[in-house]
């Protein structure tokens, strides 16, 4: 798991450092909620990759418009209903949809943990993913796993690479690819 340390490091992120933070999560747990969309016909594709894109337009060019709680009231409807689906897939696609609240959040009434929340509900995913593959073990087994040791690398790299940000188009462009992780997410889904 990630330590003490580094949730402090997270927690003394700037408001705009913790939204990025949250979108480079968002941006690699995104083919969980689009396999998801193209596993069950659930209609919220389209939408999730507008939103990611607004997300991105936000705060690559700060002067954009970006009325946050408008766009969170109408993300509601992307939000699927676990009650509604048969599939484990549902569970990371709301895992997709907890880290695009934290962003929401950081955007417009930031508390300073949505970095915090958003690195917590991602290597949950993980960690829930890897409890359903391998039933009989436990936790402390799983964290030697490949993915939860992926999941830490890249998250230490995205703060670490935050922390030193010098903030310009250039780079946060870098930083979105860094966070495409070349289509592949957190749970090692690639739609490719």
């Amino acid at each position: 798991m990630l330590d003490d340390t580094f949730l402090e490091r997270l927690s003394q992120l700037s408001k705009r450092q913790q939204s990025l933070f949250c979108v480079a999560i968002l941006q690699r747990m995104s083919p969980n909620y689009l396999l998801f969309c193209e596993s069950t016909e659930f209609a919220g594709a389209e939408g999730f990759d507008k939103y990611l894109r607004l997300f991105w337009e936000a705060l690559l060019y700060p002067k954009t418009k970006f009325n946050a709680p408008v766009h969170q009231e109408r993300f509601q409807e992307l939000i699927p209903d676990p009650e509604q689906f048969d599939s484990y897939g549902v569970y990371p696609a709301l895992d997709c949809c907890v880290v695009a609240e934290c962003l929401f959040a950081s955007l417009s009434e930031a508390t300073g943990e949505e970095a915090e929340q958003a690195s917590q509900t991602s290597m949950g995913a993980v960690l829930g993913f890897l409890s359903l593959l391998h039933e009989e073990e436990d936790e402390s087994k799983l964290l030697d796993e490949e993915l939860v040791l992926e999941e830490q690398a890249f998250q230490r790299q995205l703060l670490d690479d935050l922390e030193h940000l010098v903030d310009n188009l250039d780079n946060l462009k870098e930083l979105r690819n860094f966070a495409l992780n070349q289509g592949v997410s957190n749970l090692g889904i690639s739609l490719d």
